[in-house]
């Protein structure tokens, strides 16, 4: 790779060729600068050199599948059970069969594009076409292996940064009803009282699945009524694992007067069930396990299957997770606050809440319609009234 320098002052410029811009086919060159003798600048000079052309061999050496390789040993022990799943079907099941050969030095983004309009088009089972949902999340995944080709200076473009990826479109909540939560509700806990503890739990705090299952006794506090979410159960290949909250936010919520009764008379059963075998119920047992002393949580896959039977034998429709919009929603209907809703569903941020329940913040669209029927009212009369209301 040429590189040459000038005196300029003091110093000396430096300018290496980097190649051929893949869009507009122009040269590209990086400067630097150098300080002291010519020998001294020649060193530098070299040294550039040898630093700019290092993604140009490194491209030209690496595959697709190299990259892939290598990002997700590096990457993936620091994702969730769920993410390393999901991203390792998407490697192995689109990206390495497509685009897996190719040399990191010759994938341009009409190749990435090229391959994303086929998955739109057969790219499922069968021939059949992907969603643009699917074909978003697959975007995300190659983006993130080249940036990370960035970061170990790989290259010096990411192709997938001006890729047409697909828009996805966010999906729609369809939160369940008062009368079909209550239904719910009614018929497990005449069936299975445990369980209901669970389920109320999950209708009144909003808590994820996985939150739930990883509660101990020891993030209760039932004289103050307040339940603390510390942690995530997730599963995993080898069995769940506990992990931090999605978020990573620890947090606490206040359980109305029902539902407290609720989490204590499900506390007094536990207490009977491991006195009636002589285990030992501590503060590090967890609150639903089928385990006497509490010593293993329920499995999060268990915990939906149980939940699609009840929900069956109750004439219900709703997903467990739609007890959180539930929440959500009948807060936000009711007035409370969305910073207050925002802090119990324990988003990052009030942004992330509003975005996905605007729709049911009472009264500003009402108010709006209101305001507006008041301007036509009040010049109906007046062939300049409107202007002047306006003004």
């Amino acid at each position: 790779m040429p590189g040459s320098m000038r005196k300029r002052g003091n110093s000396w410029e430096l300018r290496v060729y980097a190649g051929t811009d893949p869009d507009t086919g122009k040269r590209k060159s990086l400067s630097a600068t150098a300080t002291g003798s010519r020998r001294a600048a020649q060193r530098a000079l070299s040294e550039f050199v040898t630093r700019v052309d290092y993604p140009h061999r490194m491209a030209a050496q690496t595959t697709v599948d190299d990259l892939l390789r290598d990002w997700f040993a590096a990457v993936s022990p620091n994702w969730s059970p769920t993410t390393v799943r999901q991203n390792r079907s998407i490697v192995d099941r689109h990206l390495s069969p497509k685009l897996g050969g190719h040399r990191l030095s010759t994938l341009r983004t009409e190749d990435i594009d090229l391959f994303y309009g086929q998955l739109r088009r057969s790219g499922g089972r069968g021939g059949h076409s992907l969603t643009a949902g699917t074909v978003h999340r697959i975007h995300v995944v190659l983006h993130g292996a080249l940036a990370q080709a960035l970061r170990w200076e790989w290259l010096w473009v990411n192709p997938a940064t001006n890729a047409s990826a697909p828009r996805c479109e966010p999906t729609a909540i369809y939160p369940p009803s008062p009368e079909d939560v209550n239904r719910l509700l009614d018929h497990v806990a005449r069936v299975n009282p445990d369980f209901h503890a669970f389920l109320s739990l999950a209708v009144s705090t909003g808590a994820r699945r996985s939150q739930l299952t990883a509660l101990r006794w020891s993030d209760e506090d039932l004289d103050r009524g307040q339940i603390g979410f510390l942690r995530a159960l997730l599963d995993a290949p080898g069995g769940p694992v506990l992990r931090p909250t999605k978020t990573g936010r620890t947090y606490r919520v206040h359980l109305d007067a029902a539902s407290r009764d609720v989490f204590v008379r499900h506390y007094r059963r536990a207490t009977r069930r491991a006195q009636n075998v002589n285990a030992n119920l501590d503060r590090t047992s967890f609150v639903f396990s089928h385990e006497p002393a509490g010593g293993s949580p329920w499995s999060p896959n268990w915990v939906t299957n149980q939940f699609i039977a009840f929900r069956e034998q109750a004439g219900v429709s709703f997903r467990l997770h739609d007890l959180r919009h539930f929440m959500a929603t009948m807060m936000l209907t009711a007035g409370i606050p969305i910073t207050t809703v925002s802090a119990r569903l324990s988003h990052a941020r009030t942004s992330t809440t509003l975005n996905v329940y605007a729709h049911a913040i009472p009264g500003g669209d009402q108010y709006a319609a209101d305001a507006l029927r008041a301007i036509l009212d009040r010049t109906q009369a007046s062939p300049d009234g409107m202007r002047r209301a306006i003004a």
